[in-house]
């Protein structure tokens, strides 16, 4: 699972917070009998290095799944399943597995 904080300025009502509780519950709701599940939310990560004042280039984590979110919160929070992870974690090739791994533990 991921822990996902929106922006200072996100809130209950903000429209892109709509959108992702729309998608995630209703993933949620219609797993649809199917071994994998469905999913149009995409966890895209970077790092922010302070030595360099850079930021990395973007990493895919793969797929979210909704799990929850604590309405009312500041900064509103989420729990995000991470559908890729054993597929990233025990990936074919080494140089996905370590960029991986460099961010989950």
């Amino acid at each position: 699972q991921v822990s996902w904080f929106g922006g200072s300025r996100m809130h209950d009502e903000s429209p892109v917070i709509h959108k992702l509780l729309k998608l995630g519950q209703q993933q949620h709701d219609d797993k649809g009998g199917s071994e994998k599940p469905h999913s149009d939310i995409i966890l895209w990560c970077r790092r922010y290095q302070t030595d360099t004042k850079k930021f990395t280039p973007y990493i895919c984590f793969g797929r979210l799944t909704y799990h929850s979110h604590v309405p009312q919160s500041h900064p509103l929070k989420f729990i995000w399943n991470l559908v890729d992870h054993d597929g990233l974690k025990n990936h074919s090739d080494m140089a996905v597995r370590e960029r991986f791994a460099a961010f989950t533990t």
